[in-house]
C-alpha cells in the first residue's frame, strides 16, 4: 500500500542516510475511504486526501510539510478515521516521492501552524485556516533522489 509520511527535514536525512526506518504515515485504509466519502477505485482522490492530511500532520509536528510516499506493508494505528498506519523497518528505496512546500508555501503553512499550535489533527483538519492553506497553496513533487535540498 501507497502510505504518507510526515517528516521533518532531519528525519528525511536520517531515513535517506540510514537506508530503513520505522514510519507513522497515512494510507487509503477502509475506514479511511468511509470516513472521507471515497470509493476504493478512485485512486487519484484518495491519494490526493491522504497527501493533505499526512502535510497537515507534519505541519503540526515537525512545523512544516514535508511528505515522502513510500510502496510497504503497514498496519492501522490512530486516528484510524485518517488513515493513519505505522510500519517497521521501511527501506529508503521503497520511497517513490517526495512532497514539500515551495518558500511562498513554506510561509504560509508557517503561519497557519502558529495558529493552530497545540491543536490535534482533527481540530487542525477542520480550521478554516487550513482549509485556507490546501486551496491556496499545493505541494510540490521531488523524486526520491532529491532528498538533499529538502533535508535543510
Amino acid at each position: 500500500m501507497l502510505v504518507f509520511v510526515p517528516l521533518s527535514p532531519p528525519d528525511l536525512d536520517a531515513w535517506a542516510s540510514s537506508g530503513r526506518r520505522d514510519v507513522s504515515g497515512f494510507a487509503a485504509t477502509p475506514v479511511f475511504l468511509e470516513t472521507f466519502g471515497l470509493p476504493s477505485h478512485d485512486i487519484e482522490d484518495a491519494d490526493l486526501t491522504l497527501l493533505e492530511v499526512a502535510g497537515v500532520a507534519g505541519l503540526l509536528a515537525h512545523g512544516v510539510r514535508l511528505v515522502a510516499v513510500c510502496q510497504t506493508e503497514a498496519s492501522g494505528s490512530e486516528p484510524a478515521e485518517f488513515g493513519a498506519v505505522v510500519a517497521e523497518g521501511v527501506r529508503w528505496g521503497a520511497v517513490e516521492s517526495l512532497f514539500a512546500d515551495d518558500a511562498d508555501g513554506a510561509a504560509r503553512a508557517a503561519a497557519v501552524g502558529t495558529v493552530l499550535a497545540g491543536a490535534g489533527l482533527e481540530e487542525a483538519w477542520e480550521a478554516d485556516a487550513v482549509s485556507d492553506l490546501l486551496r491556496g497553496t499545493e505541494l510540490l513533487w521531488h523524486s526520491s533522489t532529491e532528498w538533499e535540498p529538502l533535508s535543510h
